[in-house]
């Protein structure tokens, strides 16, 4: 009986492990590229696995017990310490849905534009646009739009007559700086006033901030032929963030209304027709309303927390031993930023990208920078072939006491890493 119950939970530590090393080598390309990689993700996990293996099958059976309940209860303490730190994390990305609440929360006030869940990219597939000249680049014109819940108080913003976040009165003057970008450029869950574009508007206030969430490089190449050509800006400034637009980028290509942005003989539009008007955009965001379940289980639901709790996701992250999927290059990066160099030549500008880190690289007991770095050094060499000036935010924050401060829990930034970044950018325009 002892030997049995050895067995069974040497057994199941050595299932574990060894499911780790094999998940990891079927899907090779993502986790077993480069030593780290190869080392966290096959050989560690795998020998962990086999040891286990050969202690349940041929250790004596009061050893084996105790080898058993030791490393059993390892395992149970690891996931107990995840489910703490899934649940703070959780929290923090439930305000970042706009979850809001108690009996009496409302969301009528939002829902005449874009739901926090949801996407302009998401709002030009689902009209059916079929071209860069159809897409939409701005949300419901003068709506107010939900950010997200900070305190379980809501955090918003009027947009502009273009359905973008600004001041209106911004649209009334000949614009020297133009902002693209995802959602860290539009400032999730920042109010007015703590957002990068905010700070940067402080030090150039004719400022056009076009960042929304969701956009990776190609339907970021598309807003700035869109407003480049209507605004011809002195400057330019293209935000990459670290933690997803290389995958944003991957799936980009798939989006009807973005197979003509690199063809820089395309028209850049706008084109208002039944796939795109005001009745069809009211039409679809009603519908993401109705089908937007606002209770908590609804929003886990879609989220994939149960497999990031199986993979320990959170507490290797703290031990600094989760490493992102490995970098392949992708030819039409380059092409995209020789695009936008070449747009933004045609009026005489300048053209800079800003490199944003995610916090994952900041977090972690072991140093990890290295695996981070193979992206970095990817777009730092693309940015320089293409002739783009480069602002590197790494360094920046690797230098404050606290990387980890300038982040807000839902790993965007908060209002210190928005005025760092910002500062950043005034700095270097400055230069000109």
């Amino acid at each position: 009986m002892i030997s049995r119950i050895g067995s069974i939970l040497c057994f199941i530590v050595a299932g574990y492990f060894l499911a780790i090393s094999g998940y990891a080598l079927l899907n090779a390309s993502d986790y077993a590229v480069g030593t780290a990689r190869l080392i966290r993700y096959v050989i560690a996990p795998g020998a962990i696995g086999v040891v286990f293996l050969l202690v349940a099958l041929f250790v004596k059976s009061d050893r084996k017990l105790l080898i058993g309940i030791y490393a059993f209860s390892a395992l149970v303490a690891l996931f107990a310490f995840e489910a703490l730190l899934t649940w703070r994390s959780i929290q923090g990305a439930v305000g970042l849905a706009g979850y809001i609440q108690g009996e009496d929360a409302s969301y009528e006030r939002y829902n005449r534009s874009i739901p926090p869940s949801y996407t302009l990219k998401a709002l030009n597939r689902d009209l059916g646009a079929g071209n860069m000249s159809e897409m939409l680049t701005g949300a419901v014109p003068g709506e107010e739009v939900l950010l997200c819940t900070r305190d379980n108080q809501p955090v918003s913003y009027i947009a502009d007559r273009h359905g973008l976040r600004n001041p209106d009165d911004v649209h009334d003057a000949p614009v020297k700086l133009l902002l693209v970008g995802d959602s860290f450029t539009e400032g999730i869950c920042l109010p007015n006033g703590e957002d990068i574009a905010s700070y940067i508007r402080a030090g150039e206030p004719a400022m056009v901030n076009t960042g929304t969430r969701g956009a990776g490089p190609l339907y970021e190449l598309a807003v700035l032929r869109r407003w480049g050509a209507q605004l011809a800006p002195e400057h330019s400034v293209i935000f990459f963030f670290e933690g997803n637009d290389w995958q944003n980028l991957k799936r980009e290509g798939d989006f009807a209304f973005l197979s003509d942005a690199l063809d820089l003989t395309s028209p850049v539009g706008p084109v208002i027709s039944e796939v795109n008007s005001p009745e069809a955009v009211k039409s679809i965001i009603a519908g993401w309303w109705k089908e937007q379940n606002q209770s908590l289980e609804g929003f886990l639901g879609r989220r994939s927390w149960r497999r990031n709790f199986l993979a320990l996701q959170q507490s290797a992250l703290v031990m600094g031993i989760h490493y992102p999927k490995a970098t392949v290059d992708n030819p039409d990066f380059l092409k995209i930023l020789k695009a936008a160099r070449t747009t933004v030549d045609k009026w005489g500008g300048t053209l800079t990208l800003v490199y944003i880190p995610q916090v994952d690289r900041f977090v972690g007991l072991l140093p990890s920078a290295s695996v981070y770095d193979e992206l970095r050094d990817l777009v730092r060499a693309a940015a320089g072939t293409a002739g783009l000036e480069f602002v590197d935010l790494v360094p920046l924050i690797s230098d404050q006491a606290s990387p980890r401060s300038v982040y807000a829990a839902d790993g965007h930034f908060n209002a210190v890493g928005a005025k760092l970044t910002a500062e950043a950018v005034l700095s270097h325009l400055n230069k000109y």
